[in-house]
C-alpha cells in the first residue's frame, strides 16, 4: 500500500509527469523545459532587478506549465511582429505576450482559450488640448504607435483625414519619450500597459494624461490568447484546461491585481473563453 504510492509519488516528481496529459505535453515535460515567446513588454518581460519572467501573461503560463509538471519555464525575447515566425520555426513553444485573437493570425497559428480582454488607451500631454478622437486636428495632429501591434490602426485615422499622420514611433517607452518631447500629439497603445505605469512608475508618465474620451471602436477591444504552431493542438488543450481551473479558483484576479490591472475592465467567466476560430 504505503511503500508503493511513495515510490510513484517519486518517480511522478521526477520526471514531472501527471499522467493524464497528452503526448505533445509529455514531450515538453522529457525536455525539461518550456521556451515561451514575448517581446518583453508588460505582459511578460524579465524583470531588470530579479531577472524573473514576470507579467500577467508570464504568470499565467509558468502557474499552468507548474500545474502541468513542466519543470522550467524560459523566455525567449523577439520583437513582437517577429514571434509567430520564431513559433513556426520551432525556436519557441509559445506566444505569451499580450497577443490578439484575429483571423488573419489564426491562418498561421493555432490560438488557445481567451485568458482576458482589453481596450486601448491614448496618452496626450496632460496641459495639452487632446483628450480623445474628438479633439484631433486632421491639419497637424500626429499619433504614434508601436509597429506589429494593433494599434497600427492609427494609420487608418490618418487615411481618413481624422488627424495629419500616424508615426511608427518605437516601443512603448520609446513612444512614451517621443511624447513627452512634443515629437508627436499623442500616442495609443495597451490600455493594461498605462494602468501598470499609473500604478507603479506614474513618474514615467510625467506631463502625460490618459484621455478620458477615448473610445475603443469594437476592432480594438482585443480578446488575448496564447498560441502554439499548429501540431501542438493538444499541448494547447492542456493549458486551457489547467487555466480555466485557474480562473475558477480566482488565480487569474489576483494575477491582474498584482500587476495594476483592474479585474472589471479584464477579467472574462470559462463562459467567454472561446476564441470561435477552432471550429
Amino acid at each position: 500500500g504505503e511503500a508503493t504510492t511513495e515510490a510513484t509519488g517519486s518517480e511522478a516528481s521526477e520526471s514531472g509527469a501527471t499522467g493524464d496529459v497528452s503526448e505533445a505535453t509529455q514531450k515538453i515535460i522529457d525536455k525539461g523545459v518550456l521556451k515561451v515567446g514575448s517581446s518583453g513588454d508588460l505582459y511578460a518581460y524579465l524583470d531588470q532587478n530579479t531577472g524573473e519572467f514576470v507579467g500577467p501573461d508570464a504568470d499565467i503560463i509558468k502557474e499552468a506549465a507548474k500545474r502541468l509538471g513542466i519543470p522550467k519555464v524560459e523566455m525567449s525575447l523577439i520583437p513582437f511582429s517577429e514571434l509567430i515566425l520564431n513559433l513556426n520555426s520551432d525556436n519557441i513553444d509559445i506566444i505569451t505576450d499580450g497577443m490578439y485573437v484575429r483571423e488573419d493570425r489564426a491562418q498561421q497559428i493555432y490560438y488557445g482559450d481567451i485568458w482576458y480582454t482589453q481596450g486601448g488607451a491614448l496618452l496626450a500631454p496632460e496641459n495639452g488640448t487632446i483628450d480623445g478622437q474628438d479633439d484631433f486636428d486632421p491639419s497637424k495632429t500626429v499619433v504614434g504607435y508601436t509597429p506589429g501591434t494593433i494599434w497600427q490602426t492609427t494609420e487608418g485615422w490618418a487615411a481618413d483625414g481624422k488627424i495629419k499622420e500616424a508615426r511608427a514611433t518605437g516601443d512603448q517607452t520609446e513612444s512614451i519619450v517621443a511624447l513627452q518631447n512634443g515629437k508627436i500629439d499623442a500616442f495609443l497603445t495597451d490600455s493594461p500597459v498605462v494602468e501598470n505605469l499609473m500604478k507603479f512608475q506614474p513618474e514615467t508618465l510625467k506631463g502625460l494624461k490618459l484621455c478620458s474620451n477615448y473610445k475603443d471602436t469594437e476592432a480594438e477591444i482585443g480578446r488575448i490568447a496564447p498560441s502554439v504552431k499548429f501540431g501542438n493542438e493538444d499541448f494547447m488543450k492542456d493549458i486551457n484546461k489547467v487555466v480555466a481551473e485557474m480562473r475558477d479558483e480566482g488565480v487569474l484576479d489576483q494575477i491582474y491585481e498584482k500587476y495594476g490591472l483592474d479585474p472589471k475592465l479584464h477579467a472574462i467567466t470559462n463562459d467567454q473563453k472561446d476564441n470561435g476560430l477552432n471550429k
